[in-house]
């Protein structure tokens, strides 16, 4: 069984001051973290889950991360 799992990153941004791009379509990233968000992170651990359950196979990910890892 191959398993693939889309994910996003968000910024995590409880703790931190927010500040509006310029243009005022964005915010500024520059000294923001970033994680996955809590569904991303439940679907990547069933898809663990299932590959040690059923053996076999692959699991990956696929991101749309522009340029940061």
């Amino acid at each position: 069984m191959n398993i693939l799992v889309c994910v996003k990153r968000i910024p995590k941004t409880a703790e931190a001051d927010i500040f509006i791009e310029k243009d005022g379509k964005d915010i500024k990233k520059d000294h923001l973290v970033f994680t996955l968000n809590d569904w991303d992170g439940y679907a990547v651990r069933e898809a663990a889950r299932l590959k040690e359950e059923y053996g076999g196979g692959t699991g990956d990910s696929l991101h749309r991360w522009a340029g940061r890892v």
